[in-house]
């Protein structure tokens, strides 16, 4: 067998190949290119206009926020005011609830350090320590010891 005629049969196929790429060309290309084009310029826009509105619907929600931050500040700032003027009225009685009495005695029992005992009870440091001391100096009164959580809670 002759292989000479598949040089030939090749170059016929490249040939019909680059005749159906000119017809195709020939046919205006550009026309499919510019429509893609329009249609990706219209969603762009689209996205253009959506960022827009998302960025005004978003300083909207800042500025309502923001008045709803004053109000709650607002709404603190008023409790913490009138807790401040309930509190002296309440200072003044000179009378302590039992239940604080307890919780400082059981606290101090626990040996934590008056400090955060009066952080915990909302009471001066200083009272704290009185009633801690009032406690042990009974103790002592009765001829009982004191106990050695309470020193370390006193003298913490």
């Amino acid at each position: 067998m002759d292989g000479t005629w598949i040089m030939p049969a090749v170059d016929a196929v490249v040939v019909a190949l680059l005749a159906a790429v000119l017809w195709r060309l020939r046919r205006d290309p550009h026309a499919r290119w510019e429509e893609r084009e329009r249609r990706l310029e219209a969603i762009f826009e689209r996205l253009r206009l959506l960022i827009a509105q998302s960025e005004g619907a978003a300083r909207g929600l800042d500025g309502a926020l923001g008045a709803h931050q004053q109000r709650w500040r607002a709404l603190v700032d008023e409790a913490r005011a009138e807790q401040q003027a309930a509190a002296p009225a309440a200072a003044n009685d000179g009378t302590l609830d039992g239940d604080v009495i307890a919780r400082v005695r059981t606290l101090a029992a626990a040996a934590m350090p008056i400090e955060e005992i009066a952080r915990r009870v909302d009471m001066p440091a200083a009272e704290v320590r009185v009633l801690v001391g009032l406690r042990d100096d009974r103790r002592g009164a009765r001829g009982r010891t004191r106990s050695r959580a309470t020193t370390t809670a006193v003298h913490a």
